[in-house]
């Protein structure tokens, strides 16, 4: 859930910061205070797209911090896929005036793709001002999969998998199946590629030795020249390194049992050997840097011809050997083509009737599933206000079957009897609307891996008694989700478990959005302000005590 919220810098807001807590936290406050502002702020850290506007006039810098804790496991499993497998979530997200922008999850920077990932994971929001999921058809069998749960997840990942398999035999078949004309031409080719490369007789590794000896054959008059003054200067002379040594080293075995001597004499010992070691090196290399002009342009002539084959094939000559692999492989399957499609025409027959079959299973699941739906939403919708609403989930067979099936979904709904049952873009008043998307959210809370669900004015177009049940719904998701609630409505508002009062401050030249939390009669009060007014009767006090009692009874 949502912890805490620091916002610095933000529209209205020179900085504040908010503890929430579990269960229905009521946002209150005259309009124009700044409470969409917070959600505004907390859309902005959790991954939306920056809106410049919300830079603070006269500042040059706006910050958000959220803090979530009590993660469920579904969540933290999904944040465990994106590498993120703390138990507390800090969500930090900054943006200039200069257009520089600063991500970090747990002090660790990241992208604006993966916080709203993340984002996605921890909330779910829902704005009658916004443009929502819920109107876009697509979105309509991804929710209605989702309800059916591991059942419907079972057929689609075997589906999918079929469907793959299906479209890799396709993809075969096509490859074999081009015209005579065309497979000669693409076995010639072959043929041409295999024996070029076959001919090459290719070594591993090869090219980095020729390489090398190229290397040393160029530089071989230098090296020869080079070694020999080594030579001399080494072991010809009479006052030679090694014959310097071996006085030193004599001198001091006439001296025993003294610990750092001994140490000193080794030294001088190994010292010895070692030179004699790159002397008999040295030696041998001397030999071998007679240039041979005959040997210099054979490995020339080789190495030319190996990085024209990796150019043509892969890079390196490990790769060229596997593309030789592949086109002898490639170059059988055309000269057999004929059975091998034979072959793969059967699979692909038997691949789409277990496919069929599977989409078929997946569409009656679905069904089932639709009909639960159907009767929840609609129970949900009478119990919103909603009598005369109707709702249906609308199938519609695709021609061909994918990775997800052979259905077309959509929620289709009516909000007045004897009316058509319509998409719900084409439909549903805003008023209507918020309460369908209550009926869904709370139907869905139960199974839903956002623990925080934020609703923004969703009792806009409601009144009286619709409003307590909208209040009660809003109280019963929080059986499963931290709610946050903007609402002007006393009666949604009385079935809160935390109120925070925002309010504004205009001086000679700023206006300040702050926030309080509301505690016993401020509760009251403020209730009783959106009973009646500013000018707070007694009538409207007394008033607000009994709503809020029977909001407390109810739950």
């Amino acid at each position: 859930m949502l912890q805490s919220l620091t916002i610095k810098n933000v529209a209205l807001i020179s900085s504040l910061s908010i503890d929430f807590d579990k269960g229905f936290n009521v946002l209150l406050g005259e309009t124009g205070a700044g409470k969409s502002i917070i959600f505004d702020a907390l859309n902005f850290v959790l991954g939306s797209k920056i809106d410049k506007s919300l830079l603070r006039t006269g500042e040059s810098t706006m910050r958000v911090d959220a803090l979530f804790a009590d993660i469920k496991d579904s969540a933290l499993s999904l944040l465990k896929d994106l590498g993120i497998e703390e138990d507390e979530i800090v969500l930090s997200r900054t943006y200039s005036q200069d257009g520089k922008s600063t991500i970090r999850i747990n002090g660790i920077p990241t992208t604006q793709g993966i916080l709203k990932e993340v984002g996605e994971i921890l909330v779910s929001s829902y704005s009658q001002h916004e443009s929502i999921d819920l109107l876009k058809n697509k979105n309509h069998i991804i929710m209605l999969d989702k309800y059916g749960g591991d059942k419907i997840k079972n057929l689609k990942d075997c589906l999918k998998d079929s469907y793959t398999k299906f479209k890799d035999i396709e993809r075969k078949i096509k490859e074999l199946g081009g015209s005579d004309f065309e497979r000669e031409r693409t076995k010639s080719l072959l043929d041409y590629q295999i024996k070029e490369i076959e001919d090459a007789r290719l070594i591993a590794g090869e090219d980095e030795d020729i390489a090398e000896r190229l290397k040393f054959l160029n530089n071989a008059e230098k090296i020869y020249q080079t070694i020999t003054l080594c030579e001399e200067l080494l072991s010809e002379n009479s006052d030679a390194c090694i014959n310097n040594l071996q006085q030193p080293s004599g001198l001091l075995s006439s001296i025993t049992d003294i610990n750092t001597i001994e140490e000193c004499k080794e030294r001088l010992d190994s010292a010895r050997y070692e030179i004699e070691d790159i002397c008999e090196t040295l030696s041998s290399l001397k030999s071998e840097a007679d240039f041979d002009e005959n040997e210099f342009e054979r490995l020339d002539r080789r190495h030319d011809l190996l990085k024209s084959l990796m150019k043509k094939y892969g890079g390196t000559i490990e790769n060229v050997l596997k593309y030789l692999e592949d086109a002898k492989n490639k170059y059988d399957e055309l000269e057999n083509s004929a059975m091998i499609i034979e072959k793969l025409e059967k699979e692909k027959n038997q691949t789409y009737n277990e496919m069929e079959k599977l989409a078929n299973d997946l569409t009656i699941e679905r069904n089932k599933i639709a009909d639960e739906i159907t009767g929840r939403i609609t129970k949900e919708l009478r119990e919103l206000g909603m009598k005369s609403a109707s709702f249906e989930v609308k199938f519609d067979k695709l021609n061909d079957i994918t990775a997800d099936g052979q259905d077309s979904v959509e929620f289709i709904f009516s909000a007045n009897k004897g009316q058509e049952l319509k998409s719900l873009s084409k439909t549903a008043s805003g008023g209507e609307l918020s309460r369908f998307m209550l009926a869904v959210k709370s139907i869905f809370a139960e199974d839903s891996t956002p623990q925080t669900l934020i609703f923004d004015e969703i009792d806009a177009g409601i009144s009286g008694e619709t409003g307590n049940i909208v209040g009660q719904k809003l109280y019963n998701i929080t059986k499963y989700a931290q709610v946050l609630c903007i609402t002007h409505l006393p009666q949604v508002a009385s079935f809160g478990d935390n109120f925070y009062y925002v309010s504004k401050e205009e001086t000679a030249d700023t206006t300040t959005t702050s926030i309080k939390q509301l505690e016993g009669k401020d509760i009251i009060y403020d209730l009783a302000r959106m009973i009646g007014g500013n000018n707070i009767s007694e009538i409207a006090i007394e008033h607000a005590k009994e709503m809020r009692q029977k909001a407390r009874g109810i739950v």
